[in-house]
């Protein structure tokens, strides 16, 4: 994104600068509330004068009248400011939460491994939010304070100044007192904000996992270990909880005080006539609300600074570096052809290369098999294929053009991946398999099911292709479910199909009653077929053989029987297996 450096550096004065209008229309209906709040207590000393010098009814229906407009006025700007200020910090929510979840989709494998999907959640959801109190609720009480400040000091100092210094004698303190306080908050709200993080990941991987949970009676055990994550996640909101408790009294104690001192001196010079009744009762009603602008620039502040906690975390995310960049600038429509030129890569951190020296070339409508045990790279190639990971340029080339000259977009729209690890959404069955369509019709699904013969199973349920899949698939089988994912990949007739031991969980002769059947489809497109299953391969016009990142022996079934140790050893460690 252009402006990502402004936003990181400095959000709230970024997304004030974006969205001025609003901020200042808002901004200007609260200063007219304020004003017109302000001449309230005015009004009512100049009405108690009025009354008890024994004016003419006149006179007080007209005070009564100027209260009257003032009420009305009031009540239309505060129905302004709140619609203006709610409208800016839900948009600021909305894009926040648009950009977090469009820099995810950017990153690899290196941002996603570490981290827990109940944290990320966490950041979309409670982060955006504190962020969104901070610049909407936050500027809106903080900026709330400072009008009223600026307002009723005026008035005061023109009743009298003597009582104005004199009860707000406390007020020089209240800035190092605030200082003191939001540093420990911003603390504490960063780590409260932590602790969410670990108790949503908690409780997120639990209820996934429940299953497994079950299968080794290991309920208490988690449960107590949600319950450490719960609890720490109370400390945290207790220590911020107290912080903000002290905040209001702290700044209204000051300015409280100044109503005590204001009975002590002026009720002499009301006795005496120096000051009118009304003037007294205005001036006690402005240090009444005095007490208000301290508190709310107290939570003004504070809810600026959990919002500030909250972008940090958030931040992070957003100034995340992609393990690939997407720099390219060619668009590619078709694949005639894909070539590795002695591809060599190392995983961060590790002392050991993933691949070493893998090269060999692909022709359109050319099926790649590639076979090796668990740990040889099979996964590693084809996560370089997919661009998750970078690699040197001229390594991987497509049509000719190295990889990294291509737009990402554009190369992942060519390639249709179904992975050994299927996931399927909340959604009808054919919602799940026509995923990655526009525009479809039933008989599309229909014709993809049966080509991964699922279609009879389907038939079978209650609903049909309209039966709601359980949450990753819970309701399915194993089975069932990588071969809905099979048929979500061949009903878009992607260029290049790559099958990552896509039917690892269906029986030996289904998975080639299956290959069988997808045999023209295959023909039709340019595949590679990743199995530990030699008859996923067996028909391959290339089938590498890897073994510890090298390629051990390339060529077709019949060659490799008699070159590849590992290949020959498969070959009868599954033949053993199917006798058996």
């Amino acid at each position: 994104m252009p402006d990502n450096s402004e936003l990181l550096n400095r959000p709230y004065r970024f997304y004030i600068k974006r969205h001025w209008g609003l901020v200042l229309a808002g901004a200007v209906s609260l200063f007219f509330t304020n004003l017109l709040d302000s001449l309230v207590p005015l009004l009512t000393g100049l009405t108690i004068d009025r009354i008890k010098d024994g004016r003419p009814i006149q006179d007080i229906g007209e005070m009564v009248a100027w209260m009257l407009a003032v009420i009305v006025g009031m009540s239309l700007f505060r129905f302004l400011w709140r619609i203006f200020w709610a409208r800016f910090a839900h948009t600021v929510a909305e894009d926040l939460r648009n950009r977090l979840f469009a820099r995810m989709g950017e990153l690899g494998p290196t941002f996603f491994r570490p981290r827990k999907i109940g944290q990320l959640i966490t950041l979309i959801s409670n982060d955006t939010n504190s962020f969104r109190m901070g610049i909407g609720p936050g500027f809106l009480v903080l900026l709330d304070g400072v009008f009223l400040t600026v307002l009723i000091l005026p008035l005061m100092l023109w009743i009298s100044p003597s009582w104005t210094w004199q009860t707000l004698a406390l007020m020089p303190f209240v800035p190092f007192l605030v200082n003191f306080i939001l540093s420990r908050l911003h603390s504490a709200y960063h780590s409260r904000q932590e602790r969410f993080a670990d108790f949503s990941g908690s409780a997120q991987e639990i209820i996934s996992g429940v299953r497994v949970v079950k299968s080794f009676a290991q309920e208490h055990n988690q449960t107590q270990q949600f319950n450490k994550h719960s609890g720490a996640f109370r400390l945290s909101c207790d220590r911020v909880a107290w912080w903000d408790a002290f905040f209001g009294p702290a700044l209204e104690t000051p300015v409280a005080l100044g109503s005590v001192i204001l009975l002590v001196l002026g009720a002499p010079y009301v006795m005496s006539g120096e000051v009118t009744l009304g003037q007294f009762i205005a001036f006690y009603q402005y240090i009444q609300r005095m007490i208000w602008p301290m508190s709310a620039i107290g939570i003004g502040l504070g809810h600026i600074q959990e919002g500030r906690a909250s972008f940090k975390r958030i931040a992070e995310v957003l100034s995340f570096v992609p393990d690939v960049p997407d720099k390219g600038e060619e668009d590619v429509l078709q694949i005639e052809s894909l070539e590795v030129r002695n591809l060599i890569f190392q995983y961060p951190g590790s002392p050991h290369k993933a691949l070493d020296g893998v090269s060999f070339r692909l022709e359109k409508g050319q099926c790649l098999g590639v076979i090796g045990m668990t740990g040889s790279g099979k996964s590693t190639l084809i996560e370089i294929l997919t661009r998750q990971y970078a690699v040197a340029p001229g390594t991987v080339l497509v049509n000719g053009i190295s990889i990294e000259k291509i737009k990402i977009s554009s190369l992942r729209k060519l390639i249709g991946v179904v992975p050994q690890d299927a996931f399927l959404f909340s959604r009808k069955v054919s919602e799940n398999v026509a995923l990655g369509l526009d525009d479809w019709d039933l008989d599309d699904v229909r014709t993809a099911a049966q080509g991964v013969h699922i279609d009879k199973e389907i038939e079978s349920w209650p609903a049909a292709y309209d039966a709601l899949v359980g949450e990753r698939g819970v309701n399915l089988s194993g089975g069932q479910k990588q071969r809905m994912t099979l048929a979500r990949a061949m009903i878009c007739g992607y260029p290049l199909v790559i099958l990552d031991d896509a039917l690892s969980a269906v029986d030996a002769k289904t998975e080639e009653r299956i290959l069988n059947t997808l045999q023209g489809e295959l023909r039709r497109t340019t595949s590679i077929v990743v199995s530990h299953r030699l008859v996923s391969v067996r028909s391959a016009d290339l089938i590498l053989v890897l073994k510890d990142g090298k390629v051990e022996s390339q060529g077709r079934h019949s060659d490799l029987v008699r070159t590849s140790e590992t290949y020959r050893c498969l070959q009868e460690m599954q033949a053993a297996g199917a006798e058996a």
